[in-house]
């Protein structure tokens, strides 16, 4: 697994679990949320797919998806 960061580029929401794949995780009702222009560091799941990338934010500790029009790497 690597690391490294992204800028998101579009303000993004989700919810927290769906970005789990597993099919006996639980259900989280608890929403994230990302403004645009925000910079992370994030540790890189998958980022094959052309619908989503997964990442885990290293700040926050949450797992999220994202589709790769809304952010792009730096350095």
């Amino acid at each position: 697994m690597s690391i490294c960061k992204i800028e998101i580029l579009e303000h993004h929401t989700g919810e927290l679990g769906e970005a789990i794949q597993h099919e006996d995780h639980l259900v989280e009702s608890e929403c994230y949320h990302y403004d645009s222009g925000s910079v992370l560091e994030v540790a890189v799941h998958d980022d094959i797919h052309e619908e989503w990338h997964i990442f885990t934010d290293m700040d926050s500790g949450h797992r999220f998806k994202i589709e790769p029009a809304k952010y792009r790497r730096l350095g």
